[in-house]
Order: C-alpha cells, then structure tokens, then sequence
C-alpha cells in the first residue's frame, strides 16, 4: 500500500470515520423548503412530488420557526433532482436576494462595517442557514476566496447545493456594497455536466472544473468596502443573537467537527491552536472557552484524532510504527509508542497483531 507523504491530504475513504456531522440533526430552516415548494410548483410539480418519503409534514410546513433535518433536505434535493431530470437546470434561474432571505445572519452581514467583517459572519455563523458544508474564508494574494469543502450530501445533490450557493453570492455583495460586483473566478472540484454556456450565464467570470476545492474568488480589495447600512450597535447585538441561536440549534459539536476536518487535512503537521481559530475566524480564547463550554479541549480533540489515526495506519497500511510516528507528528517514535499504550492498553505492534490476525 502507498505510504502518504507527511502533510498530504488523507484519502476520502480515511476520513469517513471522522464525520461528526449528523444527518439527523434539525438544522435547515423550513423556509428552504417551502422557497423549493414554490419553484416546483412553477414546473407544475406538487408537494407531494417534492417531499416523498421525506416525512416533512404540512403542519412543519406552516410553522416558520420549524427547522428539518438534514436527511429530509437532501432527500428533498434527491427527489427534485429526479423529477426535472436536467442537469444544471438551476443555473438557469435569475437570483433576486434580499436580506430578509437570510433572516438574522443577514441583518449582522448588513450592520458590519466592511465587506470583510460581513464575510467573517457569513463564515462564523453559516449554519445558521441550514448549510449542509463547511465554509471557510482565506487570502490568496491578490484573491479572497470563500472555500466549500465537506459536504454532507453527494453527487448531483452536492454539486446542486454549491452551484447555487455560489450563485447568490453575487448579488448578495452587490446588495451589501450597493455596487455591480462580479466574481474573478468560480472552481469547482468535479467535472463539467452541464453546458458552458450555462455556467457562463450564471456566473459571469471563468470557470474551473475539476480543481481541488470550490471555491468562490473575488477582488481582495474589495473587502475594504464600506457597507452603507454599517451600524456597530446593530451588529454587535445580532452576531449575540446569532451565537444565542446556533447554540440552540444542536448543532454546537459542529466546532468539533471543524476542527477535526482541519487536522485530517494535513496530517504530521498539526497546528496550534491559535492557528485553527483563526481558520475558524474565532479568538483563541473565544475557542477555548467554547469548547469548555462543550466539555472538551483542543488538546483531547487533537488526541483522538492521532489515535483514530494511529488505528487507521496501523491497520490497513503496511508503514512501519516509526513512520506512522511521524505521520503523527511525534518527534520521538517513543512519545508515539507511550500515548498509543495509553489509548490502547497495548503497544502499537500488539494491536496491529491482534488486529491483522
């Protein structure tokens, strides 16, 4: 078996253990729905069409605080996908945004005095919106790029879900600059399906397929523009009401989850902690105490991940413990052999033996 180079990528298959997301969580605002309901209807499809074997009931319909799960979003997306049969067709629709359309995260974007700050709280607080990926934010010289990566659906629906978020993007910072925007480039990490022309229409600048990310790149100087509606009073008390209302969502283990998925992604190179808060857009000391508040740390979470790890090479690669010592980042191969005989119980070369025999 092929040894992985300190630093790389783990494959797919090796990071599914590690998925802390749960697809029944109640996440998504039934508001996305409904809005889904109302374009299907449009295409002469009924409720019933658009929400079999979901078990979102007509009464969860009506009530606006009512949120589902992630399982009945994706399955609705499944059937939707299944009933137009066009692959792409959402390319075609026309976006007109509001910032009502995106509820309190919205009115914090707004009241921000910058376009930066309005992305670090799009990034901060995104799940709010029943986001089903996790959305980061990062400088690439002369580019910010705002980067899907860990989505929880697949195939068709996936690309559907990124597809059109990346399409609203772009009228909602027109809307927030008050000024015509376009993007300097869309990159998507699967192949082409639809016509260019489509994507073209869509988006309005060059677009890549098969890259290793999505992401959504724009003008880093524009993220000093100025928003009219800036009001640090009113944004100070809607990011609280945000951080109040995430924490209601039950879907607080998504900062595990986050951080997890940013240790797996380069393995034998683990940061600091003040280096992934700031991935995560937080504090460190705002990270530390979240994750206290959650009954956890940076340092137990970044053990369990080197022992999933450890477990993982030793069982279905043939690296030697020395080398997965440094997979891990440990500086002695000592140091590994003592914490996995605390993880385990026994050496590293005992559990490979118990476990190949």
């Amino acid at each position: 078996m092929d040894k992985p180079e300190p630093g790389s990528p783990l494959p797919v298959q090796w990071r599914s253990a590690f998925d802390y997301h749960s697809l029944d969580k109640r996440a998504v605002p039934v508001s996305l729905v409904n809005q889904s309901l109302t374009q299907m209807s449009r295409r002469g499809f009924t409720s019933d069409d658009v929400l079999k074997r979901t078990a979102i009931t007509s009464q969860d319909l009506l009530d606006p605080e009512h949120r589902v799960t992630y399982r009945q979003r994706i399955i609705q997306l499944e059937n939707i996908l299944s009933l137009v049969d066009d692959p792409g067709f959402w390319l075609d629709a026309r976006r007109v945004v509001s910032i009502s359309d995106y509820g309190l995260l919205g009115y914090a974007m707004m009241s921000s005095a910058t376009l930066e700050q309005a992305v670090q709280i799009a990034v901060r607080y995104h799940k709010m919106a029943g986001a089903m990926f996790e959305l980061t934010f990062l400088v690439d010289q002369d580019e910010a790029v705002l980067r899907v990566e860990h989505m929880l659906p697949a195939d068709n629906v996936a690309q559907m879900v990124v597809e059109e978020l990346f399409a609203g993007i772009t009228p909602l910072i027109s809307l927030l600059i008050g000024d015509d925007f376009r993007p300097s480039g869309i990159s998507l990490n699967y192949r082409r399906t639809a016509a260019m022309a489509r994507y073209m229409a869509a988006f309005e600048c060059p677009v890549r397929f098969e890259q290793p990310f999505c992401e959504y790149r724009f003008a880093r100087s524009l993220l000093m523009s100025p928003l009219s509606a800036a009001d640090a009073n009113t944004a100070r008390i809607c990011e609280e009401s945000c951080r109040t209302l995430l924490d209601q969502m039950d879907i607080r283990e998504d900062i595990v989850s986050r951080i997890c998925h940013q240790l797996l992604s380069s393995p034998g190179e683990f940061p600091k902690l003040d280096v992934v808060a700031e991935h995560l857009c937080i504090g460190a000391r705002t990270l530390r105490r979240r994750l206290q508040s959650i009954g956890t740390s940076y340092q137990r979470i970044l053990d369990d991940v080197r022992k999933r790890l450890a477990i993982e090479y030793l069982v279905t690669t043939d690296l030697s413990v020395q080398e997965i010592s440094e997979l891990l980042g440990y500086t002695e191969v000592t140091n590994f052999r003592r914490a996995f005989t605390k993880w385990a119980r026994v050496s590293p070369y005992q559990y490979r033996k118990m476990k190949t025999v």
